[in-house]
């Protein structure tokens, strides 16, 4: 797979098919049919590399967005209880009503409710990432067998 340019796979496809406009007839085997075909293949296994890819990246976007989402929940989540434990202390002394220390409560599980639905949609990400992993790694396979297809219809040895 190193040997595969994944990031840039028309530009590749390109190259192969120079090559092959550089080779001797000789060098190339099979009908016309079965070239188109095997061109075709590769094209569609090339395709689906980028689509992968550009799907991983994707991923990734969304989770470096979810981990930054959690560090401001996680926050906020920090905040509330600070606040809690302060309203807290202060109903303790008599200077805050149990109403307002209910509502410091609300918001403390709210915040708490926050951070544990952004950790949730990071699982659900890293899953998705993981996914999209296994379809560019199938892709790439599909791709080094239309490439390995295409290699024996253009040829793979290049003109002198």
């Amino acid at each position: 797979m190193d040997h595969l340019p994944i990031h840039r796979p028309m530009a590749w496809l390109l190259a192969m098919a120079l090559a092959a406009a550089a080779m001797p007839a000789s060098a190339q085997q099979g009908t016309p049919e079965e070239r188109a075909k095997a061109v075709a293949e590769l094209q569609a296994a090339l395709s689906a590399v980028q689509d992968a890819s550009t799907a991983l990246e994707s991923s990734q976007a969304k989770l470096v967005a979810a981990r930054a989402n959690l560090e401001a929940a996680d926050t906020a989540r920090l905040d509330a209880e600070k606040r809690l434990k302060a309203s807290e202390t202060g109903a303790a002394r008599g200077r805050l009503t149990r109403e307002q220390v209910d509502a410091d409560r609300a918001l403390a599980d709210k915040a708490s409710e926050a951070v544990a639905a952004v950790r949730a949609e990071i699982a659900a990400v890293e899953a998705e990432i993981a996914g999209n992993q296994a379809k560019l790694a199938a892709a790439n396979t599909a791709v080094e067998a239309a490439s390995a297809s295409a290699a024996a219809y253009l040829g793979d040895t290049p003109a002198n």
